[in-house]
């Protein structure tokens, strides 16, 4: 099948995360294990909610900082709960590659803090003309509305003819439900070899 887009995830895509070094930075400024940080911040709606923008960076951090009894100013709570990313270069060089072929997506579930510290850290933002981030859009993966919501940004190609790369399943199953042309991004796959099989321009 011709392929006449690619879009990506973002997190443990090309960034990938580290929610061990943020339960640890917060628990340095807190009276509570890195533990009970790590429960208190699954249990709690308010990251999902600020990930669909029903909050604000400043509601959600003072949210945060009382939640996890945090004693650092709200400046430092920010910056550790933004700064756990780590670039992957062969990901983002493979995304250079096609970005010279094809119109290249990304679709995230982010926030704004994440985003305003990946754009201003990371260079390869502008290889993604089209940019679709749950709490701009108000609407999350795996819920159809983000997929058409990148497809229409794309110009509504055909969604036989959209790769979309996520490394989470059931974000993988939603776009296949709408034909999209899928990568499941399992640790054990190795992305370079997975583009090849569908043969697309810029890889060799």
């Amino acid at each position: 099948m011709k392929i006449n887009a690619v879009c990506f995830d973002l997190g443990n895509v090309l960034l990938h995360i580290e929610w061990e070094k943020l339960t640890r930075q917060l628990a340095a400024k807190s009276s509570l294990p890195p533990e009970e940080i790590t429960r208190l911040l699954r249990k709690d709606p308010q990251p999902v909610a600020y990930e669909l923008g029903k909050v604000t960076s400043a509601k959600f951090f003072a949210h945060l900082k009382k939640l996890l009894k945090y004693k650092g100013t709200s400046k430092e709570l920010r910056a550790a709960f933004s700064e756990i990313f780590t670039p992957l270069p062969d990901h983002i060089a493979l995304a250079a590659m096609l970005s010279r072929h094809y119109p290249l997506a990304l679709i995230s579930n982010t926030n704004e803090a994440h985003i305003v510290h990946a754009e201003s850290t990371y260079s390869f933002f502008p290889l993604f003309p089209v940019r679709i981030y749950s709490h701009q859009v108000k609407m999350m993966k795996p819920n159809r509305d983000i997929y058409d919501a990148a497809r229409a940004a794309l110009g509504n190609i055909d969604p036989l003819e959209i790769l979309f790369i996520d490394d989470l399943e059931a974000n993988i199953v939603a776009a296949a439900k709408l034909g999209w042309q899928t990568i499941h991004l399992r640790p054990d796959v190795n992305l370079g070899e997975a583009l090849a099989s569908y043969e697309l321009l810029g890889l060799d």
